[in-house]
Formats: structure tokens, sequence, C-alpha cells
């Protein structure tokens, strides 16, 4: 809930998607895949081994 809230005053990509999906499918529905998407990309970089980049 914290990344969808502090998404409001950002304009990085991930921040634009929170919000576009927020407007879409509903405030609980965003959180959900927020974390999902959180949860892949944490295991991407455990798996892997290599610092965490931000995608652009």
């Amino acid at each position: 809930r914290a990344v969808l809230a502090a998404a409001k005053n950002k304009t990085d990509t991930l921040s634009r998607w929170a919000m576009a999906l927020q407007q879409r499918r509903g405030y609980w529905k965003a959180v959900v895949a927020i974390a999902a998407k959180n949860a892949r990309m944490a295991w991407a970089v455990l798996r892997r081994g290599e610092a965490f980049v931000l995608p652009t």
C-alpha cells in the first residue's frame, strides 16, 4: 500500500504503471499486483545474484 501511496507524487515508469493500474482495476487489485511484481523482481535479483536496476 505504501508503494501505491508514494506513486502519486512520482513520474517514473513503475509509478505511472501503478497509478494506471489502480484507475483501471481498483485500489486493492493494484496493491496485490504491485506486491506480486515486487516479489518477481526480488526473486529475479536473488536468482541472478546481480544488483537491482530499476527498469526504465
